[in-house]
Order: structure tokens, then sequence, then C-alpha cells
């Protein structure tokens, strides 16, 4: 097959969930030996800069309108009209924004099938103001009529497709890297010992919670430092705001990636994910294959990748979130318990191998009817 995806910011990954598993299914798809490209934004070009190829993975590179609002459209946009001259069998659509653009993927896309990827309620997230929370409100009923096939990343979504739009789609999440990174170089880099530091990997935007998790910090009295992964090229009020703490015990690293992130993540005391509006996590879920014990917001999107493999706070309190760290900086042993008990439930249902399948499957069945 001929596989085309759109909606993320490229590969390598080098922003966020969805640039991972794209990432990782389609150096797999390759693998199997189908055809694979991915359209990457300019702005985002920055790890292999003008390279055409990643581990067998065709990038075409295109600009965009680089602000929070239009990234996604205008990328999508500027790349269906370039498909014009492509031939694909099938095209992966990551995002339901995307949906907004499917009659204009029926008049380029020579009939190849569409496979929508939704991992919520997008109109849901804070950091979307009143013109794009309406937009994405619309694309939901758009994506029913119009998207060949959709893939509902988490049970939430499932059932809002279900039960609002009477259309059944299938459950596919991400997977996780169970081999642990075997060195530990990346200590002296940022100053902290293993297993003595509480982790968040997030975009700094509001429905991530980092604002959350630096109060809860703050209340806290311990010698772990907490460290924050991650970064936001926009809404920089926000950020400045959240990184304006005067907790000197807060690490803010920045976008970090490759062997260093693997190191960071395989040996935090605690992950943290303090997420307000969340679809399925690659973050999360890698932690949990590294055996870290992770204390999580009681979202009822996360159940379906955490369980009772970990624990909960109540969403958007700080304070409860306070009470469950310093639980947990009580308990050593009820950490490593957690934590075995989330790589185990990682082995048992999140595996790449398995969510390629899962995408490969659903893909051929559009092409060739099967």
């Amino acid at each position: 097959m001929k596989i085309a995806i759109l909606g993320i910011r490229g590969v390598p990954a080098n922003f966020g969930g969805s640039e991972t598993a794209v990432e990782e299914i389609g150096t797999r798809l390759v693998r199997r030996g189908h055809e694979v490209t991915v359209y990457c934004r300019k702005h985002k070009d920055t790890v292999i800069p003008g390279d055409k190829t990643y581990n067998g993975i065709r990038r075409i590179i295109l600009p965009s309108i680089n602000s929070l609002n239009l990234d996604l459209m205008s990328h999508t946009f500027i790349s269906l009209f370039q498909m014009v001259g492509e031939r694909f069998d099938v095209v992966h659509f990551h995002g339901i924004g995307n949906a907004l653009l499917l009659p204009l993927f029926k008049l380029t896309g020579h009939g190849a099938k569409s496979l929508l990827i939704v991992d919520g309620p997008d109109w849901k997230r804070p950091k979307w103001g009143k013109m794009a929370q309406l937009a994405l409100r619309l694309s939901f009923p758009m994506a029913v009529r119009l998207a060949d096939e959709i893939i509902s990343d988490n049970i939430e979504v499932q059932n809002l497709f279900r039960e609002k739009y009477q259309r059944e789609t299938p459950l596919v999440g991400y997977g996780a890297d169970l081999s642990k990174p075997s060195s530990n170089n990346v200590f002296k880099k940022y100053g902290l010992e293993s297993n003595r530091y509480i982790l968040q990997v997030a975009a700094i935007v509001p429905d991530k919670g980092v604002h959350l998790l630096v109060e809860a910090y703050e209340k806290i009295r311990t010698e772990l430092p907490l460290v924050i992964i991650g970064d936001t090229p926009y809404m920089t009020d926000f950020k400045t705001k959240v990184q304006s703490t005067k907790d000197s015990r807060i690490k803010f690293l920045g976008y970090v990636y490759g062997n260093d992130y693997r190191e960071l993540l395989a040996n935090c005391y605690l992950y943290i994910h303090p997420l307000i509006v969340d679809g399925t996590s690659p973050a999360l879920l890698q932690a949990m294959a590294y055996d870290r014990c992770v204390i999580a917001s009681d979202l009822p999107e996360i159940n379906g990748s955490l369980a009772n493999t970990g624990l909960r706070f109540e969403t958007g309190n700080a304070n409860d979130l306070s009470i469950r760290i310093l639980e947990m900086l009580d308990q050593p042993e009820k950490v490593r318990e957690f934590g075995l008990m989330a790589r185990q439930r990682t082995i048992d249902f999140f595996n790449w191998d398995l969510v390629t399948d899962e995408y490969e499957d659903l893909s051929l069945r559009l092409v060739y009817h099967i």
C-alpha cells in the first residue's frame, strides 16, 4: 500500500504524542513493505532539516501558518494541493480538525481512502479560542459523514461517536517501548540523580495541567526536584506565568528527545499526569512501560490507559494532587508496587507492533474491501 500521513508536525518526532505514534507506526509499516509518506511542517523541521527520508519514511516538507489556531489546518490545506500530483491508497489524518477539509480531500485525493484518528473532544481544550472551539465542534459531524474510517484512541471518544452520532469506531490506542535504556549519562547534564526527581512530560499549555502541578508541588516540602519536559511555541503569556515560579526546585528543561528523554523518563521517582483534557498519552504509557509510579487526574479518558495501576486525584484540584504526591514520597514500597503493575499492563495491552497491526488491517480493509 501507498500510505500518506497528515495532521502532525513531522518525523522524526520532535513535539508530542501524535508525532511519536506516527514515527513508531510508520517505521513498522515501512518494514512490512508499505510505502509511507509523512507531510511535515517546515517550521518544525529542525532535527534533520531538508532530508527527504527518515527510517524509510518519505518526508514532504511544506510551509504552514505558524500560529496556534492555523498551523494544523493551513498545513493540511497546502498538503492536499500538493497531493494532486501524488497517488496514495489511503491517507491517515491525525486530529479531528482535519475533518473540515475532507470535502477538499474528496476532490484532490484521486480516490484514496481516508482514515481519521481522533483523540478526544478537542473543543474542550482550554488553549483554543471560541472560533476554534466552534470549528472543532463542527468537525465531528463532518467526520461522521465523510471519513471512510475513524479510529478512536480511547473509550470516551468511542462512546461519543456511538451515542451522539450513531457511528461505531474501532478503538486503537498507542504503544510503548518495553526496553529500558541501559545508559545513565543524562543526570550529570541536568544536575539530577536517578530515582530522585518527580517528572511531567507535556506541552506547556493549559489543558496539560502544568500550572496545576507547579501549584501542587510548591506546597510540598521535599528535596526531590520537579522536572518538566516540554515547551510550546504558542501561548507565551501562559508559559511565562507558569515558569515565573520562585521555587528553585522546579526545573523546566524545554524539549528533550532521544536517549536523554528515555533516560529521564525511565529513572524518575514519580510520573505526574495532571491533564485537564486528555486523549491517550504516549508519554504516560512510556512511563508505565518503564515501571514508574504514576499519579494522574481522574479523567475518564485516562482509565483505559492507567486503570488501577496508579494513583488518581480530582481533576483540577491542586490540593488533592499535593496530598497524593506526599503519600507516595512516604511509601517507596508502594511506589515500586504501582510501577510493576503499570509495566505489566503495558506488556498486556500496549504494544507498538499490535497497534501497527490494527492500522495496517484497517487500511487494507479500506483499500481492498476485505
